[in-house]
């Protein structure tokens, strides 16, 4: 495969092969699901050096352009096809999606996503190997809300890991989050009907909810998460929160807020859409129970998946209901989609009940919190006391930096040419970064900040050098 880039040799290298490819992503000449020739090739084709184009697939993967399939290779991210179109947005009652300050999240998309090379390729081929030879002994589909296995063992897992009490009936599979906000959004929502979102939320949240016709609140949070103060008065169809690490801020929900947002939900006659997708990685204190835990009303059901801890290749998904909601949650399912990944299901049921996914997870959870520390540790040292919030849990945290650094766009731009993951929490205005460390390795975390700090020094010695 050769790529059409024209590069001038009086000007970075590096910089132009990254602007081109990632304008002919974003204009769609390389469409999602292109696989893309190996750096090897592309140094031979252009004649530069291997770890200049190394560089450059780096950091389109890491700002969400690329993604790598272990064994295979470097793709264009299907990600990208699954963004809204934000030229159109999503009409409802509030105007369009664009006109959302919820609504611009995209670096949580971008941000925070697992390493590829920690997935436990070895195993999951050996397990998918076993449910390819049990194919005629097993039914592909045995019950309407999914594989009981499954939803045994995800139930199992629900109560080691997070203290939830669920029968497997209580479960719901789903091939990802996506379709578990589809699910969602047919049981709870009508036409006209109130969905409160956190504010800022990201772009699939939004989206889905106001195709349901459904009258959108946004609600701000901060650093301990939604602010339940703000909540609004009168009644609500539903509620989406995502309490253990806020998508995108990663704010953790404190346990009085937690609290409130079911005092409100019950006065407001609302259901709790709990997310708690990159809950698998939390990193010290777990005293803030799941809002389901401490539900006494059967007002909250929890979505959730293994993408985090497996990646974006294994996404089945899972939600868990209250009784009350269990057969209206396998109705909402059968109209959505009542397809079943057999093969994916009887790995991860077999991955489950052994143990091999809880010991992955534990493994995971060291290796990405010596990285957090790494990245926490190195700004620090080059920027002095800094003010982070949402670094307890997930893959990536936010990061406030003193105005006298320069304009938080800038600095994202420069943060991605030292090959670091970051990106706007928001608008251009918005002074909040978001800053992944899950793709990263240590050394390289280390040598991103190292390289930040020197240049952004260079950058500001040079007009009192001119002067």
């Amino acid at each position: 495969m050769l790529i059409p880039l024209k590069l001038v040799r009086d000007q970075p290298l590096q910089q132009q092969i990254f602007d081109q490819l990632r304008s002919l992503v974003q204009a769609g000449r390389l469409a999602p699901g292109t696989r893309m020739p190996s750096t090897r090739m592309v140094a031979d084709q252009f004649a530069v050096s291997r770890i200049t184009v190394l560089l450059v697939y780096e950091r389109l993967i890491a700002e969400g352009f690329l993604e790598t399939v272990p064994a295979k290779g470097t793709f264009v991210s299907h990600v990208l096809a699954d963004l809204p179109d934000r030229s159109a947005g999503c009409p409802h009652a509030h105007g369009a999606l664009s006109a959302l300050p919820c609504c611009g999240g995209i670096g949580a998309l971008r941000i925070g996503r697992p390493d590829p090379a920690l997935f436990p390729l070895a195993r999951w081929r050996a397990l998918l190997r076993n449910a390819v030879d049990r194919l005629g002994y097993t039914a592909p589909a045995d019950h309407a809300a999914g594989m009981v296995r499954l939803r045994g063992a995800i139930a199992g897992w629900l109560s080691t890991s997070r203290g939830l009490a669920l029968s497997p009936d209580q479960i719901i599979l789903v091939s990802g989050r996506q379709q578990a906000l589809h699910i969602a959004s047919h049981l709870l929502l009508r036409s006209g009907a109130r969905a409160v979102l956190e504010d800022p939320c990201d772009d699939h949240t939004a989206c889905t909810y106001a195709e349901a016709g459904a009258d959108l609140v946004n609600v701000p949070v901060d650093e301990r998460g939604l602010r339940p103060e703000l909540l609004p008065s009168g009644p609500a169809a539903l509620l989406h929160v995502t309490p253990e690490h806020q998508r995108p801020t990663g704010a953790l929900l404190g346990s009085d807020r937690r609290m409130a947002v079911l005092q409100w939900a019950e006065r407001a006659g609302a259901v709790v859409v709990e997310e708690d997708f990159d809950g698998e990685f939390r990193y010290g204190s777990m005293e803030a129970a799941p809002l389901m835990s401490l539900d006494q009303n059967q007002r909250v059901l929890l979505i959730g998946g293994f993408a985090a801890a497996l990646g974006p290749w294994v996404t089945l998904g899972y939600i868990a209901v209250p009784p009350a909601l269990v057969q209206p949650a396998r109705e909402a399912k059968r109209l959505v989609d009542d397809s079943t990944l057999a093969l994916e299901s009887t790995a991860l049921a077999e991955f489950l009940d052994s143990g091999a996914y809880a010991r992955h997870v534990h493994r995971l959870r060291k290796i990405y919190m010596n990285r957090r520390d790494t990245l926490l540790g190195a700004l620090r040292r080059h920027f002095g006391p800094v003010e982070t919030w949402g670094s307890g849990a997930g893959l990536h945290f936010a990061w406030r930096p003193p105005f006298e650094l320069g304009s938080a766009a800038a600095l994202a731009e420069r943060a991605r040419q030292c090959s670091l993951e970051a990106d706007l929490l928001g608008s251009p205005d918005d002074r909040t970064l978001l800053l992944g460390f899950g793709m990263l390795s240590e050394p390289r975390l280390e040598s991103g900040v190292e390289r930040l700090a020197a240049e952004l020094s260079l950058r500001q010695a040079a007009p009192r050098r001119a002067g």
